[in-house]
């Protein structure tokens, strides 16, 4: 996020400690034994949701609660492919720079009150608007006067964005962007009610004032609780959707997921399991563990605006000397591959997979040799040690990937290093305001272009945390965006990344798997083709 992060991002924080808390019993009650009166789902979301508020997604529990609130323009189906969504079709024009959608007739928000063009007009210039502060805003960059709204020079009202009638909404961008309908089934992209932000403001997200557009409406929210939602009978495709009431609870704790899963208090665990339970847990539950590629990476983020940070031959070394090899294949072993890379070696086709260190073929003792020279010349020895803490989360996975780390830099380094462990929301928090030394990140490309990822390292990227900034990287980038020719963008894209690559922002350590537990009575989930872990709860069934 950017250095001179404003004021507007605490207010929206505290704001987001005051979600209603309702005095329902968080605690769901077991289904009953007779399968034909089951008409809940009961799902793990990992952690407490930062914002229901769509504009302001920033983490996966947010984005799954958010997927079954809120309708895109562009729908995706199983395996990641676009279908039509609020949008019933769309044309694009020659030169690829305007894109008109038709939404589909008579659609209407939860509350009933019509969804028309003029509600994404104001969706999207909410979006870009700064005082929403919102994390994905960046998804509009390409858009008229997008990033001149972001940075303040213009109005909202100045965004590239108009309705022709009730049901065409025109968008116009200043270059084309072949990921803009992708972009369009991100939750950040979807359309918001401006009656009700208008009337409720900072409130509106409470149970008792939330207006949705999706598959379901928000019926009770317990903050580190439960939320609560049902069927909402003015979604375009109510017919279609099965099970009427979804619960999701924020299980911190791996450990007490999986015994909430077993007592059979959960249907479906969150993206991980305790990794010194896996095999067991695939012998026990072998047609219910499912363990998945996700497009995405693990990796560490150095705050590079402190003094110790700023050289980077401290950076490179730590990097180096990390085994990924036997992190991902002895220590973690549930289907991760080691990353040497800023990008992922599968997004789109693989396009870009031999972008990696010039040293990632050399061996392992080759590599710690000459770290141990890099980290000597910047001025650290055994009496006199780079002293660093590892920032992270709860989970059960994050604690000991950080320790293995811990040990790694000791033993190879001598690196006098620690572990702090905070709460979700401080994470979030320290990450963008620069409390932290080294901090855990995790990104998953939310469709399929390099692009996904290209936004971690530019430098006013709200994603980009490690408070550096490459002109060159963001140079490369701004021409890459603005080629026509495949063969001349994908070189561009290459140069910026292997640019990231060589400043060391951040530490790569592997592609993501995700693990998940399945009740076998949940029908219709085709989980192994489901690589970007996107899941809608309107697909589902129960098998009575």
């Amino acid at each position: 996020m950017k250095k001179n992060l404003s004021i507007t991002l605490l207010t929206c924080l505290c704001a987001i400690a005051l979600v209603n808390c309702s005095k329902e019993n968080s605690k769901p009650k077991a289904h009953s034994a007779n399968l034909s009166v089951r008409d809940t789902l009961r799902i793990d979301i990992g952690n407490e949701p930062a914002s229901l508020d769509p504009e302001a997604n920033s983490d996966n529990s947010a984005a799954r609660v958010q997927s079954d609130l809120f309708a895109q323009l562009v729908d995706y189906d199983q395996q990641g492919r676009l279908i039509p969504g609020l949008a019933e079709s769309w044309n694009i024009s020659p030169d690829g720079k305007t894109y008109t959608f038709h939404l589909r007739p008579n659609l209407k928000f939860s509350d009933g009150s019509p969804i028309t063009a003029h509600d994404f007009v104001f969706s999207w210039r909410r979006l870009v608007a700064p005082k929403t502060s919102a994390t994905y805003n960046f998804l509009l960059n390409d858009v008229i006067n997008a990033e001149s709204i972001v940075k303040g020079e213009l109005e909202p009202s100045a965004l590239g964005v108009v309705a022709l009638d009730e049901r065409t909404f025109v968008v116009r961008l200043n270059s084309p962007d072949k990921a803009l309908l992708e972009k369009c089934s991100m939750t950040p992209l979807t359309v918001v009610s401006e009656k009700s932000l208008t009337k409720y403001q900072e409130l509106w997200t409470q149970p008792e004032y939330m207006v949705t557009s999706g598959a379901y409406k928000l019926q009770s929210h317990v903050v580190n609780g439960s939320i609560r939602v049902s069927k909402n009978p003015y979604f375009y495709a109510e017919s279609t959707v099965s099970i009427p009431n979804v619960v999701y609870f924020p299980y911190v704790d791996l450990n007490s997921s999986i015994a909430a899963y077993k007592s059979g208090d959960l249907d479906m665990t969150f993206i991980s399991v305790p990794i010194d339970q896996f095999a067991q847990l695939k012998a026990e539950f072998p047609n219910e563990l499912h363990s998945v590629r996700l497009e995405g990476m693990y990796y560490y983020t150095f705050n590079t605006s402190l003094e110790k940070f700023q050289d980077i031959r401290v950076r490179q070394a730590l990097s180096m000397v990390i085994d990924r090899e036997m992190l991902t294949n002895q220590l973690l072993n549930m289907g991760q591959t080691p990353l040497y890379s800023t990008v992922t070696a599968t997004i789109e086709g693989g396009k870009y997979k031999d972008v990696k260190y010039n040293w990632a073929s050399l061996s392992l003792e080759q590599r710690i040799a000459k770290a141990k020279k890099l980290y000597q010349e910047a001025g650290y020895s055994e009496s006199n040690p780079l002293k660093i803490t590892l920032l992270s989360n709860g989970d059960d996975l994050h604690k000991k990937i950080a320790m293995i780390l811990i040990h790694m830099w000791k033993n190879n380094l001598g690196v006098d290093a620690t572990f702090k462990n905070v709460d979700w929301k401080t994470f979030i928090q320290s990450r963008y305001l620069g409390n932290f030394e080294l901090a855990r990140g995790g990104w998953t490309g939310d469709y399929n272009s390099v692009t996904a990822y290209t936004p971690l390292y530019e430098c006013d990227g709200r994603q980009n945390l490690s408070f550096y900034c490459d002109k060159q990287y963001d140079k490369l980038i701004s021409e890459a965006n603005l080629e026509l020719n495949p063969q001349k963008e994908q070189r561009l894209y290459t140069m910026a990344l292997n640019q990231a690559l060589n400043d060391y922002m951040t530490i790569p350590l592997f592609q993501y798997s995700y693990q998940r537990l399945v009740k076998p009575y949940i029908t219709n989930y085709q989980i192994e083709s489901n690589t970007s872990d996107h899941v809608q709860s309107k697909w589902l069934r129960f098998a009575y």
